[in-house]
């Protein structure tokens, strides 16, 4: 083997020149047995059919496909456009992967499978690399030396790596790995372009990334090269985007369920003391197994980690893109190995890690989003055994998302659109009596009748007393109040709140907001009545909410 820091090349043990390719190549695919059933139907035999079910059997150590995999794979050799949205351990690598080793199809050479994170890329390349598969990564923050080195090994003839692993940044600003796709083209040995969480690709998705956009160059360069993209979370709406933004010709759309029958959800009010809560779930629940809670900044992933350990002697480690590359890649190979169980970090880890054992995923704070938090929750249960996944819901931490938002890049629209992604979570959190998993699954236009759930989130489990008021006359004098406080000036939706349940504070009273015509008309409703109306108001978006950054750099949110 040889290797060159950052590149790494694994030789073929053994390289008949015909068969190299299919030989050399194995996959990262988790082989879970739960998530998701075979195929039914038969596939058509093609002249690649052999050789397909030879490396499924040798090189993958697998049996038979899952759904969607087969007509997949058949639909990249034969040079088809694919889409694939299969749910997170539905087998997606194994896709673009087993294609690879295969030599027989109307495309060969190598695969150059575009990915969104380094640490997904280093992830996927190192399980490769120990299942003896030649693979090259090339990135824009490694020394000239090693990226020389990975670009010499694809220009060899042939090709000394099955697949070329890359971020977009690579293709959009590297004028030598433009220079090189030429080269492998010239020489009939690019065999396909593989886009990983395609999502990415979509302005509408929950993860957008600008350089995703600017795949689409790919086909419009190298028309006659099959590309085939995946994801994990696509609503009707990023599907059509991605296809579009990627000039995908005619592709063959592939889709199961997103139904995670293992997942279990529940949703807690967050309070104060949300670490003692977490501390006691993990020690009571799931002590020896692996978990990880998601945290909406670095510092927040810091300080959770660290008051779990100090104050509740649980042993988490924080992870995030700020860290020490070294200190990352360690906190990450502890986790994967089971040395560390817990890991406090930000939406972007777990991206295309293959660990099927994540037995739960906590939220600290709120996904931006349905889709998003499908996808952050499909990182528990990929061997297919029941998983847990608890998302803390506070009110107040719409806030700092709301701000981030306003502050962000993005037109107008796409700013609109993420706020409503952002209520869209809220109206989730609050509704006590729905099914949860029919809620996710709704996002995605799929419709799950609730008796299926099998009491497998809260809302099932637990069936809460309803009781059905008409509030039309509160909601009229919460939005009467408001509107009549504005004549003044902007107020938090707490003051609201207390002026409407009939306070009579020295600072409401000094304001004269006690003697308005519709104070103290919630006198009636308990507190955290009242906190739901005004909530439910501004989640439905009849009331309207703005945000600012105070002198302290907190945010405040005012009706």
């Amino acid at each position: 083997m040889s290797t060159a820091s950052d590149v790494v090349i694994q030789e073929p043990s053994r390289p008949p020149p015909q068969q190299q390719q299919q030989q050399q190549h194995q996959a990262v695919a988790t082989t879970s047995k739960a998530v998701v059933p075979a195929a039914a139907a038969p596939q058509k035999t093609y002249p690649w059919t052999k050789d397909v079910y030879k490396a499924l059997r040798q090189r993958f150590g697998l049996r038979s496909f899952r759904a969607n995999q087969e007509e997949a794979i058949n639909a990249t050799l034969s040079g088809r456009d694919v889409f694939v949205l299969l749910p997170t351990g539905g087998g997606k690598s194994l896709c673009f992967q087993l294609p690879a080793v295969v030599s027989s199809g109307k495309t060969r050479g190598v695969s150059i499978v575009v990915s969104p994170l380094l640490s997904l890329i280093s992830d996927q390349t190192r399980g490769l690399i120990d299942k003896d598969i030649p693979v090259v990564f090339l990135n824009s923050t490694m020394p000239a030396a090693d990226k020389k080195f990975a670009l010499s090994c694809l220009r060899s003839d042939p090709p000394m790596a099955c697949l070329a692993y890359v971020t977009p940044e690579q293709i959009v600003k590297s004028a030598a790995f433009r220079d090189l796709l030429g080269d492998l083209h010239r020489r009939k040995q690019l065999a396909r372009f593989v886009i990983d969480e395609a999502h990415c690709v979509s302005s509408w998705g929950h993860d957008f990334r600008p350089d995703y956009k600017e795949m689409g160059s790919l086909k419009r360069d190298y028309p006659n090269v099959p590309m085939i993209a995946l994801t994990a979370t696509a609503n009707d709406r990023v599907k059509q985007d991605v296809t579009t933004n990627l000039a995908m010709e005619r592709p063959l759309m592939l889709q199961q369920s997103f139904n995670r029958a293992n997942l279990r959800y529940h949703v807690r009010k967050k309070t104060k003391h949300i670490l003692s809560d977490i501390a006691d779930f993990v020690r009571t629940n799931h002590a020896g197994e692996c978990g990880i809670i998601y945290c909406s900044s670095k510092k927040q992933c810091e300080d959770t980690a660290e008051r779990l350990r100090r104050e509740h002697k649980v042993r988490a480690m924080h992870y995030h893109a700020g860290m020490d590359k070294n200190d990352r890649i360690r906190v990450q190979e502890q986790w994967q190995s089971g040395e560390i169980h817990l890991i406090c970090a930000t939406i972007a880890f777990g991206m295309g890690i293959d660990k099927a054992d994540v037995r739960y995923v906590i939220h600290y704070s709120l996904s931006q989003s349905l889709e998003a938090y499908y996808q952050e929750t499909g990182r528990a249960g990929r061997d297919g055994m029941t998983s847990v996944c608890v998302l803390y819901y506070a009110y107040g931490d719409t806030k700092l998302l709301m701000r981030l938002i306003d502050e962000g890049e993005g037109t107008r629209e796409q700013k609109d659109h993420n706020r409503a992604n952002l209520r869209r979570v809220v109206q989730y959190c609050m509704n006590e009596t729905d099914c949860r998993r029919s809620q996710v699954l709704q996002y995605f236009g799929e419709q799950f009748p609730r008796e299926q759930c099998h009491k497998t989130c809260d809302n099932c489990m637990a069936p809460k007393n309803v009781e059905l008021r008409d509030v039309t006359g509160l909601a009229k004098d919460a939005m009467g109040l408001v509107k009549a406080i504005q004549k003044d000036k902007g107020v938090t939706m707490l003051y609201a709140i207390d002026v409407f349940r009939g306070s009579k504070t020295q600072k409401i009273a000094q304001a004269g907001h006690d003697k308005l015509e519709h104070a103290g008309k919630g006198a009636n409703i308990d507190r955290g009545d009242a906190e739901r109306l005004f909530q439910l108001l501004a989640a439905e978006q009849i009331l309207g909410e703005r945000y600012e950054r105070n002198g302290l750099g907190f945010t405040n949110a005012y009706v």
